[in-house]
């Protein structure tokens, strides 16, 4: 049942929605229901531009101090993330999924660098996230976790000594390209470790507490050595977003003096 509700979860039902737009308006492209110089279309255009400005109130919120009483964030961020995918379908609709001028490919492409970049940095937020709109995990926290479950392992130093080696290697600090790279290895490595050292519990114990808590340290450990990777890939993401942002809000008003003036 859990399952069934996370599929048909409102945020599953949108992107499908948005998916079913952008199929069905790429298969009619070619029959010209839309013009970007009046009508629907242009209004749709209209639309489309103001949502894209209005994604600037998301950061604002977070950093003018007179709006951070207003409303809590994860509203806003949500707010933030259906404007950043209605916005640009409602461009591609205007721009009837072709190419036009030089100024209006500009702006065109920057929007959808910008939406995509937008996509790639939603992913990597719910990877440092507990739940989507939920507070920041804290690595701290899970490193505290990871220190109670070992606790139990402490009367046998060869068991330790087995799961202080894996968690060094697990987080050995790497370049942040070879660190993600790594990430389905060291998947494949944890499963081994979890295997072998299930393998030897059994041997020396039947105790089911301490598989359980095998089985857990080396879930955690996973999430400390992913959560180390992603809140890299998301600062670094943050770092070009904002730039690329901007870029997108200067070629859009070229664009919209462009096509008035001309």
């Amino acid at each position: 049942m859990n399952k069934i509700r996370r599929i048909l979860s409102i945020d599953s039902l949108f992107f499908l929605l948005i998916a079913y737009l952008l199929i069905k308006g790429w298969v009619n492209r070619d029959n010209s229901y839309l013009t970007a110089e009046s009508g629907i279309g242009y209004n749709i255009g209209i639309i489309g531009a103001s949502m894209m400005l209005i994604l600037l109130l998301y950061p604002a919120r977070k950093h003018v101090r007179f709006m951070r009483s207003w409303g809590p964030i994860k509203y806003w961020f949500q707010i933030h993330m259906m404007l950043g995918v209605t916005g640009p379908l409602l461009i591609l609709f205007h721009s009837n999924f072709g190419l036009g001028s030089t100024n209006s490919n500009v702006a065109l492409i920057s929007m959808l660098i910008v939406s995509g970049s937008g996509l790639l940095g939603r992913v990597f937020y719910t990877k440092i996230h507990d739940g989507l709109y939920g507070r920041k995990i804290e690595l701290k926290e899970l490193s505290e976790l990871l220190t109670e479950i070992k606790t139990h392992f402490s009367d046998n130093e060869k068991f330790e000594n087995a799961l202080n080696k894996y968690e060094s290697r697990m987080l050995k600090n790497r370049h942040l390209l070879i660190a993600f790279l790594m990430m389905p290895v060291l998947r494949i490595y944890t499963s081994i470790v979890r295997f072998n050292t299930r393998r030897k519990i059994q041997l020396v114990t039947a105790s089911k507490e301490h598989l359980a808590d095998i089985n857990r340290y080396c879930s955690v450990m996973l999430r400390v050595s992913d959560f180390v990777v992603y809140e890299k890939l998301f600062s670094l993401w943050h770092l070009l977003h904002i730039p690329l942002f901007i870029m997108l809000i200067i070629s859009g008003i070229v664009h919209v003096i462009a096509v008035h003036i001309y």
